[in-house]
């Protein structure tokens, strides 16, 4: 008979989660939750990450599945600590980002009797879980059924459309354990289920699992005679920084057989990863595709499309202006990313697969493609004298982080304007870094806890590039740097408020409503106030080089905390440097 039937259950539960790849566990602290907490803490196989407020732990976790690809592991205690983690949940449901998310429970016989702490936890988030159980009472089940727990979550969520999973813990009280904490070796024989990992390392190979329909294989062949062509990569084009250049790098190999131009934003990983590839990569779309005639010359007959929907407008609105022939959607995870309904094919399979199935060259030259270049250069030329004009503001802020940070960098973006410069001012020449950004649900919310999540995995530099409402939204999160012996630069861009408002319609309204009140939402903190709190360190920068020797001087050290480099900018200056840009790229074109 079992000394300690709760424990038991647990322990292997652990130990099936290690069998299939997880390593990282993230706890916020709480009591009914304590067999979860003592017993995965315990396990060698698994590392655990103490975050105190589980909305960040939800972010957290996150972030570090966004880097390698697997799932992490959180843990709740009851009641509305449980519901905090819906955000996170979201944005991994919309992103298609793997994770296990394991709540502590009242037992059945407590619920719906005024028990402190309880909540219906049952189906908590709704739509957005991939699997949701409510699993039996802890120690009531066997070892052999809470490996299969832990297999069949792990498959769950990082399978061919990877996202949440929520297991609903029953814990009943004592909630000690009766010795010391079990631990259940992953290598103990389970059953025969188990065999190679859900996730091996941080590959996705195996895990699309998604071929090609039959005659299917041949749909993108079908296309590459036509020469007006264009590749789209959006945002989550693949599950983690390894497999995202995976597929990078095969639609880079189809625009140098094709002579088709590939269009993708910095967090869908192209803008520097061509090195020396005969592919074209345009940096510039968000600016040349602004203007009537030049969006009329560069009408394409086909677009292959691969990841979710882009950030910035204008390819959008080009593409519906002048509704291409074919549009190819190559979605493993049959997500339907097609807010415009425009596509014409849409083919479920492996997208590294489904790209190289062309094979050599088609056309080594191409007057559509030397076109594209041609203007890339002309606007990429007129932005770079626009942006050295005047005081330091957001758009050379953009340019100074990404010339200036070393190669293996990880940048992450957050939503509102920071990706949004990203994708206007990231050339296509300079180091090789990689971005992330949370464009599943888009939110603000979580961004500085998803950069720490990321920093938790990554061998190398990690900023985050943010304005000064994303970073008050998740200020708490950073205090936790230190603690987890976690390094983080910070690029924040102070514009007193939301900047991004005031490109929108309702900012040339603002003498009929409060604009100010409503919209822009004037914080009036000064955030340098913030230096010394919990390993926060703030650097107030004015110029380009200040900003170039902040950045330089982060990088280079890991001192556990936060590197916060502030750059205060006037947020009317601001979009008037937006709109010279956009006219001067306008006569460059022209």
């Amino acid at each position: 008979m079992a000394v300690d039937p709760v424990y038991d259950t647990v322990a292997s539960f652990a130990a099936g989660l290690v069998e299939q790849g997880v390593t990282d566990v993230v706890i916020s602290p709480g009591s009914r939750s304590t067999p979860l907490a003592l017993t995965l803490h315990a396990q060698p196989g698994l590392r655990t990450w103490i975050q105190v407020d589980e909305r960040s732990a939800g972010f957290f976790a996150l972030g570090q599945a966004r880097r390698t690809g697997r799932p992490s592991v959180l843990v709740s205690t009851s009641g509305t600590a449980a519901a905090n983690y819906l955000p996170a949940v979201i944005e991994a449901h919309h992103a298609g980002v793997p994770m296990i998310v394991c709540t502590a429970d009242r037992p059945p016989e407590l619920r719906d009797w005024g028990s402190p702490q309880t909540i219906d936890q049952v189906k908590l988030y709704g739509a957005a879980t991939r699997w949701a159980v409510d699993l039996a009472v802890a120690g009531e089940w066997s070892g052999t059924q809470a490996r299969l727990v832990a297999h069949r979550a792990v498959v769950s969520a990082a399978g061919i459309d990877p996202g949440p999973v929520h297991l609903n813990w029953p814990l009943r009280e004592p909630l000690e354990p009766v010795a010391a904490v079990p631990v259940v070796d992953p290598r103990t024989p389970g059953g025969g289920v188990w065999g190679v990992p859900a996730v091996p390392g941080s590959s996705y190979d195996g895990v699309w699992g998604a071929p090609a329909v039959p005659g299917e294989s041949t749909a993108l062949r079908a296309l590459i005679s036509y020469e007006r062509g264009v590749i789209i990569v959006g945002p989550d084009a693949a599950r983690g920084i390894e497999a995202q250049n995976e597929v990078v790098s095969a639609a880079l190999a189809l625009s140098a057989a094709t002579a088709w131009p590939v269009i993708g934003e910095p967090i869908a990983g192209t803008r520097r990863a061509r090195g020396d590839s005969p592919a074209t990569v345009i940096a510039n779309a968000d600016h040349i595709l602004c203007h009537a005639a030049v969006a009329e010359e560069l009408r394409p007959d086909v677009v292959i499309r691969l990841g979710g929907t882009p950030t910035t407008k204008p390819l959008r609105l080009w593409l519906e202006a002048h509704r291409p022939e074919h549009v190819l959607l190559i979605d493993p995870a049959n997500r339907w990313n097609d807010p415009s309904f425009m596509v014409t094919r849409h083919v479920a399979a492996d997208p590294v697969a489904a790209l190289t199935a062309v094979g050599g060259a088609v056309r080594q030259e191409s007057l559509w493609c030397d076109r594209w270049r041609e203007l890339d250069r002309l606007a990429g030329r007129a932005v770079s004298v626009e942006i050295g004009r005047g005081p330091l503001l957001s758009a050379r802020v953009a340019s100074v982080l990404v010339e200036t940070v070393p190669a293996g960098t990880l940048v992450m973006a957050s939503n509102s304007m920071p990706v949004r410069e990203l994708d206007s001012f990231v050339t296509t020449e300079g180091p090789r870094i990689d971005f992330v950004g949370n464009r599943g649900a888009s939110g603000i919310d979580g961004i500085a806890s998803t950069a720490l999540g990321l920093a938790s995995q990554h061998d190398g530099p990690v900023v985050l590039y943010v304005g000064d409402l994303a970073l008050l939204h998740d200020l708490g999160a950073l205090f936790g740097a230190a603690r987890c012996g976690l390094h983080l630069t910070v690029v924040c861009v102070d514009n007193n408020g939301g900047g991004v408002f005031a490109s929108l319609p309702i900012a040339s309204r603002s003498d009929e409503v409060d604009f100010e009140t409503l919209f822009r939402t004037p914080h009036g903190l000064d955030l340098a106030d913030f230096s010394g709190v919990g390993g926060v360190r703030i650097n107030e920068v004015t110029t380009g080089s200040e900003l170039a020797e902040a950045l330089r001087s982060s990088c280079e050290h890991d001192t556990p905390g936060v590197d916060v480099v502030l750059v205060s900018v006037d947020p009317d200056a601001d979009l008037a440097q937006h709109r010279a840009i956009a006219d001067a790229v306008k006569v460059a074109v022209s």
